[in-house]
């Protein structure tokens, strides 16, 4: 299993850069649809635009990661994410405050999900990380970043399933399995973990896939429960069937971020590393 992992390191900028572009185009397309309930009203069409350009940025630094001119426009592109999601939030927030007195709930929990757009300030420091950096810092930062990745998603569930009161009580399972992977993730980045500690950070990730199934599943259910047509709007606004999934791509990219970082060893260093890991 160990050897397997390895033969992965020299490709694992091009497994974490295709993971950011995959996550840029659905959430591209979750934006899109949610959008399109307001007729994309005033800046809502900033993120349709910028998705198109992220994706296509990160396709060029695939194709051709050596030339300095596609490097610069890679890490343009993905500052400007930065800027969309924290304009998002801003933008989320002040939509919400319709009047000057907003409650707690109509301000977080009712009103537009204003962790949603920091999904693209995510995506596209994962990125800049994923490119910049290598070895052991790169292993660090990128596990830093899944673990803040975790906390925004137990947020969102938390705003989410606050309008449910957390009732059932099931609701708070992804909270729970949510904040043990975060911290998970924030031990790994600090600590040279053996093999035990890295087995048990897989099972975490491993839990948080299931969690994250069986939320998609659940927000299916409830979306269509007691109707006989689908009613679209359910699943924009009553049950997001894209939130669960979050759980499922941050465990994901937590099992790439820990392969073995080899690329710049020798041969003969290369061999010695795999050695002294199936000690």
């Amino acid at each position: 299993m160990i050897e397997r992992l390895y033969r992965l390191s020299p490709y694992k900028t091009s497994l974490l850069l295709g993971m950011m572009g995959l996550n840029f185009f659905l959430t591209g397309i979750d934006v899109f649809i949610a959008h399109s309930q307001n007729d994309f009203f005033r800046w809502e069409v900033i993120p349709l635009v910028f998705t198109p350009l992220a994706v296509l940025a990160i396709l060029i630094q695939l194709i051709f990661p050596k030339p300095v001119f596609s490097k610069r426009v890679f890490q343009v592109v993905m500052w400007v994410g930065v800027l969309v999601g924290v304009l998002g939030t801003f933008f989320h927030l002040t939509g919400n405050a319709i009047s000057g007195k907003e409650s707690y709930y109509n301000l977080l929990v009712a009103g537009s999900p204003v962790a949603a757009p920091v999904a693209f300030a995510g995506i596209s420091c994962y990125a800049l990380a994923s490119r910049h950096y290598h070895g052991a810092s790169r292993r660090s930062k990128l596990l830093i970043l899944v673990g803040l990745g975790f906390l925004g998603a137990v947020l969102a569930a938390y705003f989410d399933h606050a309008r449910l009161g957390f009732k059932p009580i099931y609701t708070l399972i992804p909270l729970v399995s949510g904040t043990l992977a975060a911290l998970s993730c924030f031990y790994m980045a600090d600590h040279q973990t053996n093999r035990l500690e890295t087995t048990s950070f897989m099972v975490i990730l491993a839990l948080n896939m299931f969690v994250g199934l069986l939320g998609f599943g659940f927000h299916i259910a409830g979306n269509l429960a007691g109707t006989q047509t689908v009613v679209w709007a359910r699943f924009l606004y009553r049950n997001p069937v894209m939130g669960p999934l979050l759980f499922c791509n941050l465990a994901l990219l937590g099992a790439i971020s820990i392969l073995p970082e080899l690329q710049r060893l020798s041969e003969g260093e290369h061999h010695k590393s795999i050695q002294s890991a199936q000690l």
